[in-house]
């Protein structure tokens, strides 16, 4: 070689040249530094930025190429996540193939898909909106983000899991760090131990949209705020010759941008990131390199863009390959450097040997294990992990689910975290409808839910619900599972309501308007069908009134009573409530009232119900058919079926037709007005519904040509407040209306 013949001192000047001026000869380089006693060691600095620190990875593609050795990574926000897969093993090319797997809207919501919730839940979801309040001996307790960060926790460990069991940073593939900020002092938190997967997820604790994640005692929020680009913890991490440093950060943007509260937010929360920044890069020398991508109008929220930000932090690093060209080896030596790192642990799953449970909550430790599908001798699945960690979560106990790996005796075990609430057992929650048309008709209702939980082993709940508005509502029931498994139940209830019901009908007197006042007590007894339906048995009592308001009088004015039973089939997959895209919901009731148990009348009653939602990107169909009908027996009028409003044969006010047969078929279109793969928006819909329908008394005149054709349009946004829609519906006969609505229609 050549290099044997050179003079010692020669080879050393040569070494200082090249690392003082920067050489663009890459022979020249590579010569240097196999000839050198020894490499050059060099600290990767990746920042925090979001969505755009997916530009890392097109950064690590470079250096792998180009043969350049990382002896440690510190990182920050997405900076971290990215440092840490790499530095447990992950290669970059299997980084950009999981980033475009991903999908990001679920990631940044909380808990299972709704498929996968509580069949009750789902109930509690029709009427209350999802944010809850805790109230305790110590006052309202409030959240401390918008979301909880349950699934991307789930996320980092399950792509983290080859290095589970090590919980020193020092021993992963790469010495790694990952920077935080303790949320009390403000100061920057490094994290060099502990579990990996928490520790990257606490560097990303957005503030405020993020809970945060305490660890040893310490609250910590988003390394961000503190130091989003940590070059000083790198220095001392490993003490490099060389540092590499990739800011990702966004600009300030310019007043003319600044023209709202969002905005205004945003820049002062960019503002503490970009001064903390400047800190750090005054600390950089002449032989360091900076990266910085110009990743055009990728945000730092535009997750779904992560092929883009990945190919801009490629080129970026690509521009600096005369700069990064010095710290090449050649492919024997880069070879021996792999060698000596530690070895990256196996991709195949392990076999669990044992499991243990952590659970900080009432509920019985059984209760809990029946949720999961794995037990000892399996070997670890971590997508049905997951999947059954998130239906814990989705029971509502828990802040936070999680799972680690540890070696005990040469025997592999799997750990379960699961979190009480922060806000505590008993919770408050809204829930809230208006609805308005232009022919001046109106409706407010607005619900509360006072929720007390675990109150004993098998969690059962007793629930208080208030409504006030148009409708007037008190309901209190105590839901009790019987078993661990959460299959069986008993649910007694006391209910209280009063509405209006009007008339239009001339069987029961043209414009007639009554008050109707109800008192019932009952019980239902069931089985839960995993998370999919429900049967039920439900035996009731009910006493009332029905006052009328204006129209003539008849004889169905006055009191009433009724007793008997219901048979109750129900099933809900649907993947949303407010504008479903997935999934079916359907029910079948059975209603006898009997005069053997103190009925005024013999009553026999059946309803069906079912809807189904099919989606082809942004289009989504939702067939929909109701069939209500009297069986056997008399009808009161407070038994009456309705039909009216928008979806419910639109052009009709709300529940403006009633009989004592009700037929409704509809096919509802939607097309998604914004991006369906973004992370943080609010989904828009442009839709219609063609309908056909109608109400009958007497089932004889029950026939085609008695059917009401309808229709609607529609433009409907999933707001946090629930779903609002604006539109206008039209049917037969000249009925049109307007609608302005909040509240859901599924």
């Amino acid at each position: 070689m050549l290099s044997s013949r050179l003079p010692r001192h020669a080879l050393v000047w040569a070494l200082i040249l090249s690392i003082g001026f920067g050489s663009t000869s890459m022979s020249n380089t590579v010569l240097a530094a196999e000839t050198a006693q020894h490499r050059l060691r060099v600290g990767l600095v990746l920042g925090g930025g979001g969505a755009r620190g997916m530009a890392h990875v097109g950064v690590l593609k470079t250096l792998e190429e180009m043969h350049i050795p990382v002896d440690c990574i510190a990182g920050t926000s997405m900076g971290s996540i990215i440092g840490g897969l790499y530095a447990s093993g992950m290669t970059p090319k299997d980084m950009e193939q999981t980033l475009e797997r991903i999908t990001w809207p679920e990631v940044f919501k909380d808990g299972p898909p709704r498929a996968d919730l509580p069949f009750r839940t789902k109930q509690e979801e029709r009427i209350l909106l999802n944010a809850e309040v805790g109230l305790g001996a110590d006052g309202a307790q409030l959240p401390k983000g918008l979301l909880e960060g349950q699934n991307l926790l789930l996320l980092l460990e399950e792509l983290s899991l080859p290095a589970a069991s090590i919980h020193d940073f020092d021993q992963l593939h790469i010495p790694y760090r990952a920077v935080a900020t303790d949320l009390a002092t403000g100061e920057p938190v490094v994290l060099g131990s502990g579990e990996l997967a928490k520790a990257m997820r606490a560097s990303m604790s957005i503030p405020s949209a993020l809970a945060p994640v305490e660890l040893d005692g310490k609250l910590l929020v988003d390394g961000g705020v503190s130091n989003n680009l940590p070059i000083n913890v790198t220095r001392t991490l490993c003490r490099p010759d060389v540092i590499i440093a990739v800011d990702v950060g966004a600009p300030l943007a310019p007043a003319s941008e600044l023209n709202s509260v969002l905005s205004v937010t945003n820049q002062l929360t960019t503002i503490l990131t970009v001064r903390n920044v400047i800190e750090q890069l005054k600390t950089l020398e002449r032989k360091d390199i900076l990266i910085t991508p110009n990743l055009h109008d990728v945000s730092s929220i535009n997750f779904e863009r992560s092929t883009d930000a990945v190919h801009f932090g490629y080129i970026a690093a690509q521009g600096k390959r005369s700069d990064l060209s010095r710290l090449s080896v050649s492919p024997t030596v880069y070879q021996d450097y792999l060698a000596s790192l530690p070895p990256i642990p196996g991709s195949e799953q392990p076999v669990i040997d044992f499991i243990r449970i952590h659970n900080g909550s009432q509920l019985s430790d059984q209760v809990l294990k029946q949720q999961l599908k794995i037990k000892p001798g399996d070997r670890l699945d971590p997508q049905q992990l997951n999947r059954n960690l998130n239906e814990i979560y989705g029971m509502g106990n828990f802040q936070q689910v999680n799972y680690t790996l540890v070696k005990e005796n040469d025997q592999t075990g799997l750990v379960i975290e699961a979190t009480p609430k922060y806000i505590g057992t008993d919770t408050l929650r809204l829930g809230l409808f208006l609805g308005a048309n232009l022919k001046g008709d109106s409706a407010f209702d607005i619900s509360a839910a006072y929720t007390m939980s675990e109150l004993n082993a098998l969690g059962g709940q007793w629930r208080n619900f208030l409504q006030l508005g148009s409708n007037i509502a008190l309901l209190s029931d105590f839901y009790q599972p019987l078993d661990a498994d959460q299959e069986y139940f008993v649910d007694p209830y006391l209910n209280y309501e009063q509405y209006n019901l009007e008339l239009f009908d001339n069987s029961y007197g043209q414009g007639a308007s009554f008050r109707v006042y109800q008192n019932e007590i009952g019980m239902n007894i069931g089985r839960n069908l995993e998370h999919w339906g429900r049967l039920s048995l439900g035996l009731y009592y009910a006493h009332g009134r029905n006052d009328l308001r204006f129209g003539q009088p008849f004889s169905y004015e006055g009191r009433f009573d009724e007793v008997g039973y219901t048979l109750r089939w129900e099933a809900d997959t649907l993947d949303n409530i407010n504008f479903p895209n997935s999934g079916y919901v359907s029910h079948l009731t059975f209603r006898d009232s009997l005069t053997a148990l103190g009925a005024d009348q013999n009553l026999q009653t059946l309803s069906l119900d079912y809807a189904q939602a099919y989606t082809w990107g942004k289009y989504s169909i939702i067939p929909h058919i109701r069939l209500d009908g009297k069986l056997s027996g008399k009808m009161g009028i407070q038994d009456l079926f309705l039909l009216g409003g928008l979806l419910n044969l639109s052009g009709y006010q709300r529940n403006q037709l009633s009989g004592q047969y009700a037929a409704l078929g509809e096919l509802i279109y939607m097309y998604r007005l914004d991006s369906a793969s973004s992370a943080f928006t609010i989904p828009i819909y442009a839709g219609g519904s063609l309908e056909i329908g109608g109400v009958w008394n007497e089932y004889r005149d029950i026939d085609f040509d008695s059917l009401i054709p309808a229709g609607s349009l529609f433009l409907g946004v999933d707001s946090p407040l629930g779903p609002f829609y604006v539109g206008s519906g039209y049917a037969e006969g000249g009925n049109a209306s307007l609608y302005m609505l909040l509240g859901k229609l599924f």
